[in-house]
């Protein structure tokens, strides 16, 4: 057999999972982690508030009301539920083990923690590099990532991470080296293939220890705090991505697919409560906590006036995150995603390209019922958002030497037509859902028009009613009152007819009383 010729026509490959769910599209998967008791709260005898339950899937919270004299009871369903004996290997193939494969078929996948500041986001997220059984996420993936491009159909492949923060709305290159950094800036790729960080670093890398390394050295780097709620709270936004390119055998035709799949994990900072989370009051038996360190990234130093500002701006984008998920829970035309740097990093996790799953950590504690709620809400309405998961892949037919009786292969030929056909085809069934979209909204807003009309128009009637009967009353008052004139007037000339014959007798009385007078003389 003689060298093959390689082809390769570059197209989305939508797989058969996503085209069965192309009008429905593929929801989000929220699952809730209830973090144990720490050390502080097992001490101060914290009362806990919220319970959760694996096989229910299901987390209760009891909140105290009128002085403690009565409790309210909220649960919410998810996903999955994960409670405080849940271990970190569990929390990885409840959330991330089924995206690892959908990454290496050319899927970009998402996995954010959300939650109250305290709740375990980031050891969620990284856990502890040196343990592994207390490995996070980010490790996790990435030993599955390069155990699987270890098998035999893979031909080669190419790793590379980079790792983003979002600190006071302003963005930084963790893995650059300080004296290399340069100003980041999002732009949006165009095609609908997202939005991307323009001069962010990405380091190729080999192994899982080339990855633990890189996130140690990101640990340094990244902006945290000692506050009341958290001994190292994150105050920024960190966005860890893998981008795999692969390339294996297809079986049963001659060619390669060569897939660029990409796993985005986000470890959101913690929304804060001003008062709970400062360290600048007395605690429950009149101490005070201990007096915050300066642990900064970047070489920083850590002031009131710093603290304050991270405050607002962490919980400013989260309450823009928060306004995401309900717009796209809500159907609304518009979603603010430009509102702020996360959500516009974000927009193809939430209502995008992407498979998510969200992952929303929360405290038992009663002292933080009310942010514990809070979350569960935004959650539980995240679990109504449908993404539309498309994976970037290039098929490479290989096209065979004749054989000896003159026959030849599979002809590279016919696998051309078809990808262009699949590819003609992928792209009808989404303009035809665009116009669909298109005259469903028109559609929605005719009979807006129309309700409206209708209702001016009902308006109109009645009012033209009213004034209807105004006149008819009017003319119905000026019609009886000029017959009440004409019989006033008819009375009054009878009265003046009557007052003129009165007078002309008394003429007559007068004239015959002076004839007689003048007899009688």
């Amino acid at each position: 057999m003689s060298s093959a010729a390689v082809e390769g026509v570059a197209r989305p490959l939508v797989s058969s999972a996503s085209m069965a769910n192309a009008h429905g599209g593929q929801g989000v998967r929220v699952v809730c982690r209830l973090r144990p008791m720490n050390e502080w709260e097992k001490k101060a005898g914290t009362v806990p508030a919220a319970q959760a339950s694996t096989e229910r899937k299901e987390v209760a919270v009891v909140r105290m009301l009128g002085g403690g004299t009565r409790q309210v009871r909220s649960t919410f369903h998810f996903d999955d539920v994960l409670t405080s004996f849940s271990t970190q290997n569990e929390v990885f193939s409840s959330t991330l083990e089924p995206l690892i494969g959908e990454v290496l078929s050319g899927f970009e996948a998402t996995a954010f923690a959300y939650g109250q500041t305290g709740t375990g986001k980031t050891y969620t997220m990284e856990g502890n590099l040196d343990s592994d059984e207390g490995r996070g996420m980010v490790p996790r993936a990435a030993d599955a990532v390069f155990r699987a491009l270890a098998g035999p159909d893979y031909l080669d492949h190419t790793v590379t991470v980079s790792y983003l923060e979002i600190y006071n709305e302003e963005l930084c290159d963790l893995l650059a080296a300080p004296h290399m950094h340069q100003k980041l800036d999002l732009k949006d790729v165009g095609s609908g293939r997202g939005v991307c960080c323009m001069g962010l670093s990405e380091v190729k890398v080999n192994c899982v220890d080339d990855i633990l390394k890189l996130v140690s050295l990101a640990q340094e780097r990244r902006r945290v705090a000692e506050t009341r709620v958290n001994a190292r709270s994150s105050r920024s936004h960190s966005i860890f991505t893998m981008k795999v390119r692969c390339r294996r055998t297809v079986y049963g035709c001659s060619g390669e697919l060569e897939n660029v799949g990409k796993l985005h994990l986000v470890d959101l900072a913690g929304s804060e409560n001003a008062k709970k989370a400062s360290q600048s009051f007395m605690d429950e038996n009149g101490m005070l906590p201990v007096q915050p360190s300066s642990v900064r990234g970047m070489g920083q130093q850590h002031g009131a006036g710093d603290e304050e500002r991270e405050r607002r701006s962490i919980n400013q984008s989260l309450l823009t995150l928060g306004r995401v998920i309900s717009a796209l829970r809500d159907g609304s035309i518009r979603v603010p995603y430009r509102d702020s740097k996360l959500t516009r990093l974000l927009q193809d996790a939430l209502g995008g390209r992407c498979k998510t799953v969200i992952i929303a950590t929360i405290s038992p504690a009663l002292g933080a019922v009310e942010e514990t709620i809070s979350t569960l809400t935004y959650a539980e309405q995240a679990c109504g958002i449908k993404n539309r998961p498309v994976a970037s892949s290039l098929f490479r037919t290989v096209r065979q030497a004749n054989n000896a009786d003159g026959s030849t292969g599979v002809s590279g030929g016919d696998y051309a037509e078809l990808e262009l056909k699949a590819a003609y085809l992928a792209q009808e069934v989404e303009e035809a859902q665009a116009a669909l979209a298109r005259q469903y909204r028109e559609a929605q807003e005719h009979a807006a028009a129309a309700a409206a009309a209708e209702a001016r128009l009902c308006e109109a009637e009645a009012e033209l009613a009213r004034s209807r009967r105004e006149a008819e009353e009017q003319t119905y008052a000026r019609q009886r009152l000029a017959a009440y004139a004409e019989n006033q007037n008819l009375d009054a000339n009878s009265l003046a007819a009557a007052f003129d014959a009165s007078t002309l007798h008394g003429e007559d009385l007068v004239r015959r009383l002076a004839s007689r007078c003048a007899e009688a003389a």
